[in-house]
């Protein structure tokens, strides 16, 4: 770790600690003017949808509750594209998926195609981080085995996916891949499922890291919840199921193209005890309310997992000097839409929780209107932690946020998401913005590279999405073009 100590007149001491303001990045101590470098804990969870409690919604989450009241909540946060692979690659590596071309699910072998990309942890690396990696930051094959060289330590875990061994004995086959029932609610511990061990893990490495006296960067991702929606009983005891049902917005909206829901709900059929045909709204009504009650039950589990990190961070005492960073790699649908999971660009795939906390920015604490994207990270971090910023990364800094979170930061939030075949097509894209007040989406032919049709909603009139404005050809027409400027830009690096 580095430190700068002073022994010069007072007005060196000032100067030093107006610089320190200015990059938010350093922690001054009284007793011995030490200007010492903040660790960071960036916690990444999965199919996460801000169904947290300091949400206004009915999810218990006491821990990360408690985060967003001592951190600044960010309540209009959205993610790059709606799915894993492509935007956890997005994140870490501060490029839009229009850029890099990681557009599909399962992402491999990108380091080929760009081994000139400093990555987030490379970068915390390089300038004097022990950068340690554990359980979901990339996806799939971009997981354990992404950018060894680039952390210091990555740590693997054991665990179960199912707790009780009969939720195998029936298992359907998909993509030679062998799932069991959608729900699990065994009488187990919390560390029979691999989240539980990793925030074990993750905790006794906080306590080892705050010891070693150097700046870290510790990545912990939870897998919940995440399909199957498994957790341990206790967490599925917290609610009632009858009290749940389907939303409010279940019908696809009318005017709104075939390929703009995920009706198929693919990713939710994989698993052993779900149809294999019709929509949401057509599944028995116990089946609904069991997915949503397991949804819920994953999430307070998350919670509690999460806890176990905070706590090791304050009783460590690394928590003074530590930013926490908590972030979901996209929405999911819970019947929204005649539909599950992600995979659209509807407002609920998009949409995030984001919650930052700074230990000495008193400024930065309560809650956010400003627009927000994952892709914003990257360079927040660099200057909060006084690191320079690489050149390649498009987002932009939420700096500005976390000191007047009353102010704006974007115009408009952009996020894309290729869907497969439509109706005389081959293929299209999907790009929305969403901008203060509206959720415009044109869906582009991949071969022309030309819009084939566009959706406008009123987001602030109409959260839920159940109607398309047809009769405003102004603000359509305002939205296109700035859609389009945002689509250009994110295939450009360097966009800022």
């Amino acid at each position: 770790m580095k430190h700068l100590i002073t022994h010069e007149p007072i007005w060196m001491v000032a100067l030093f600690g107006f610089v320190t303001a200015v990059f938010c990045s350093h922690e001054v101590s009284a007793q011995d003017d030490a200007i010492e470098q903040p660790n960071v804990l960036f916690i990444a969870v999965d199919d996460m949808r801000p169904e947290l409690g300091c949400y206004g919604t009915r999810a218990i989450t006491p821990n990360m509750d408690q985060l967003a009241a001592s951190g600044l909540r960010f309540d209009r946060a959205y993610c790059n594209q709606a799915v894993c692979g492509a935007c956890r690659v997005s994140l870490m590596t501060g490029l839009y998926p229009e850029f890099t071309g990681e557009r599909t699910y399962h992402v491999t072998d990108w380091r080929k195609r760009w081994s000139d990309i400093v990555t987030m942890n490379q970068h915390f690396k390089s300038n004097g981080y022990t950068t340690i990696g554990l359980g979901k930051i990339y996806h799939g094959s971009n997981g354990p085995g992404v950018d060894p060289e680039n952390w210091t330590e990555w740590l693997t875990v054991d665990g179960q996916a199912y707790g009780d061994p009969a939720s195998l004995k029936s298992p359907r086959e998909r993509n030679g891949r062998r799932r069991g029932p959608a729900t699990e609610a065994a009488d187990v511990s919390d560390e029979v499922h691999f989240d539980g061990n990793r925030a074990k893990v993750g905790a006794a490495r906080i306590y080892q890291l705050a010891r070693a006296g150097k700046p870290f960067f510790l990545a912990v991702g939870f897998t919940k919840p995440h399909l199957p929606f498994v957790a341990p009983k206790k967490y599925w005891d917290l609610y009632q199921r009858e009290s749940f049902g389907l939303p409010p917005n279940v019908d696809v909206p009318p005017g709104y193209p075939a390929y703009a829901s995920n009706v198929n709900a693919g990713e939710l059929r994989s698993y052993s005890d779900i149809p294999l045909e019709g929509t949401p709204a057509d599944f028995p009504n116990q089946l609904n309310q069991r997915l949503i009650h397991g949804y819920h039950a994953c999430v307070s589990y998350t919670d509690r997992n999460i806890g176990v990190l905070l706590d090791a961070l304050q009783k460590s005492g690394a928590a003074k000097n530590t930013i926490v960073v908590l972030w979901a790699d996209h929405g999911w649908k819970l019947g929204d839409h005649s539909s599950w999971c992600k995979h659209t660009n509807f407002e609920c795939d998009a949409r995030v929780p984001l919650i930052i906390r700074h230990p000495t920015m008193e400024s930065a604490s309560g809650e956010t209107k400003a627009l927000a994207e994952l892709i914003d990270l990257y360079p927040t971090l660099c200057e909060l932690c006084g690191l320079d910023r690489p050149e390649h990364l498009q987002g932009k800094s939420l700096v500005p946020v976390l000191e007047q979170p009353a102010g704006s930061h974007r115009d408009s939030a952009y996020s894309s998401y290729p869907h497969g075949r439509g109706k005389g097509l081959s293929g299209v894209t999907g790009h929305s913005i969403r901008t203060d007040r509206y959720r415009y989406t044109e869906w582009w032919d991949k071969k022309t590279n030309t819009p084939v049709t566009w959706i406008l909603t009123d987001i602030e009139a109409d959260p839920g999405e159940t109607t398309a404005i047809t009769d405003d050809a102004e603000t359509q027409q305002r939205l296109a073009e700035k859609l389009r400027m945002r689509v250009l830009a994110a295939r450009q690096a360097n966009s800022g």
